[in-house]
């Protein structure tokens, strides 16, 4: 993979790239993870697409960055694609990457051809409940008094089930203190909460991994599917990473909404 990354007003953002097809795709990690989540869908999709994966800011290489928000996340996503000359991209995102994702859509509805939202959740405050917002918004707090060693092993057990998916978020969590990853999840439920839109234009696939219990992303996704008639797959063998828990079946599900949605797109 190529490493490349673009200067911005708020830090450097970095992104990799791989393959030299017409099409191109773009995959999002969720909060506190990094590029590497997407590693077995980079070498699965590079053979017939040019697909870039990237860190998004505050995460990974992409530190120091300032005012981390998923809105300024969203127009990093765009630059990016600015940056390689790509009118429009398939967007994959997983969790919080799913949220910057469908913000990238609502807000720059031509650059985006499909979503593909991984253990995520509709970024449409109606669908949210006064109680969940109420416990979102204490979410930092509630962090915060987990012992450090307890919450980033409680984290990677509960989002992975494979030894490698866990070994791969352990590792990653690790690399932020307790502070960053109260922040960070702070951030992404603030902006998840302020933001509301129309239905997006563009198709959109929802998957989400059999065992995750993160949260109420599985009753979301079922909301999300059945008010929007929306394309909803389920994972075995997968929790919230369902993309590294279960990469064989999560590319041939991902490989026929491509085409799919690509062959409707032609007539």
């Amino acid at each position: 993979m190529v490493h490349k990354s673009i200067s911005t007003g708020r830090g450097a953002v970095h992104y990799w790239m791989d393959g030299d097809g017409d099409r191109a795709m773009l995959f999002t990690h969720g909060a506190t993870m990094d590029h590497g989540l997407f590693r077995f869908q980079m070498d699965h999709f590079a053979q017939r697409f040019r697909v870039i994966t990237w860190d998004v800011p505050a995460h990974g290489q992409s530190r120091p960055y300032e005012h981390f928000s998923l809105q300024n996340a969203a127009q990093e996503l765009i630059a990016i694609l600015d940056a390689e000359s790509i009118s429009s991209a398939h967007l994959v995102g997983q969790s919080m990457g799913g949220y910057i994702s469908q913000i990238a859509a609502a807000e720059h509805p031509a650059r985006v051809l499909t979503i593909s939202a991984v253990d995520s959740s509709p970024v449409q405050v109606s669908y949210y409940s006064g109680l969940d917002r109420w416990l979102l918004s204490i979410t930092p707090f509630l962090l915060s008094l987990y012992p450090y060693s307890t919450l980033v092993n409680t984290i990677a057990n509960q989002i992975a089930i494979s030894p490698a998916a866990r070994s791969y978020a352990l590792e990653t969590l690790k690399t932020f203190t307790k502070t960053e990853i109260a922040h960070i999840m702070g951030a992404v439920y603030d902006g998840l909460l302020q933001y509301n839109h129309a239905r997006l234009r563009c198709p959109v696939l929802i998957v989400c991994g059999a065992r995750d219990r993160t949260g109420k992303v599985r009753t979301y996704c079922d909301r999300w599917a059945a008010k929007e008639g929306r394309e909803l797959r389920i994972i075995p063998n997968a929790a919230h990473n369902a993309n590294m828990d279960n990469p064989e079946e999560f590319d041939r599900i991902l490989e026929k909404f491509l085409e799919k949605a690509e062959l409707k797109a032609q007539v």
